[in-house]
């Protein structure tokens, strides 16, 4: 491995920056002393300074003025990521939101190595989204126009189930079958990988992958059905208009999901709001 690479995981909480050392911890310390970098960035109101992870979720807490944005990686895939988010009365693009937080991993990984890191491997799903393959296709596109926007020059994947497994085929002399199972937070994968010696020296591990399946229940979805059970029917979900009909629910789903509240910020979201509640 060329001492320039490094591996990416941007994780839909948490994220972090990997580098072979001898007889070191392979992650890095990316917010205080930790390995993870929570996938988290907060725009303060003033002057659209961003500050990521930890702090970034510390700022919102502490009642700054701002927008907080988490589960980024969950554009990926989606119409979204083509779309924008208004800050301050300017457009900013989802993906540019994607472009800053892996630069910034980039640069607090290169800062705790102490060198810069030219080359990366990128983690990356079985399947991004179920079922589409050109969707599939075009987030892993998109991720790598991202790496290599923040200044990689070398730009490869590895499936995530057979990174995780790595540790372990290092241990084994003949193959096996293992279930590997990523409990994340969009997603709860399991797939069954085929390992073995000879088989850690491939490049292109795909068909090793003999089995995936997921569920859509991660932290992201927890957050999402505790709000819509919780605290959207506080702010009027499920009450009756003027008119006897059924209050429209999809700006409580937006409120409720993590990566589309930006989208309760949109004029045309404002302009449907305050609609409904002048017919309440």
């Amino acid at each position: 491995m060329h001492p320039d690479s490094c591996g990416l995981d941007f994780g839909t909480s948490n994220s972090t920056v990997g580098w072979s050392r001898p007889g070191q911890s392979a992650l890095l310390a990316l917010e205080g002393g930790k390995p993870t970098l929570p996938s988290v960035i907060f725009f303060h109101a003033e002057d659209l300074h961003p500050t990521y992870g930890r702090a970034a979720v510390n700022d919102y807490l502490s009642g700054h003025e701002g927008r907080l944005m988490r589960s980024l990686k969950s554009l990926l895939g989606t119409s979204l990521i083509d779309e924008y988010t208004e800050l301050a009365g300017q457009a900013l693009p989802f993906r540019k939101l994607l472009e800053q937080f892996i630069g910034e991993l980039k640069r607090r990984g290169e800062q705790a190595a102490g060198q810069t890191f030219s080359r990366a491997v990128l983690g990356r799903p079985v399947f991004f989204v179920d079922d589409n393959p050109q969707a599939d296709q075009l987030a892993e596109k998109t991720l790598q126009d991202i790496a290599y926007a923040v200044g990689f020059k070398e730009v490869a994947f590895q499936f995530e189930p057979i990174a995780a497994a790595f540790d372990y085929e290092s241990q084994i002399f003949s193959e096996e079958l293992v279930l590997v199972v990523d409990i994340g937070g969009g997603t709860s994968d399991f797939s069954l990988v085929r390992l073995s010696p000879e088989r850690a020296a491939k490049t292109d591990r795909r068909e090793d992958i003999l089995a995936n399946g997921g569920i859509h229940i991660g932290g992201t979805d927890f957050d999402k059905y505790l709000s819509l059970a919780s605290v959207m029917p506080m702010l009027g979900m499920g009450s009756a208009l003027i008119s006897g009909r059924q209050m429209p629910s999809a700006q409580f789903f937006n409120l409720a999901t993590w990566h589309t509240i930006n989208f309760a910020y949109t004029r045309k979201s404002w302009a449907e709001i305050q609609d409904m509640h002048r017919h309440a």
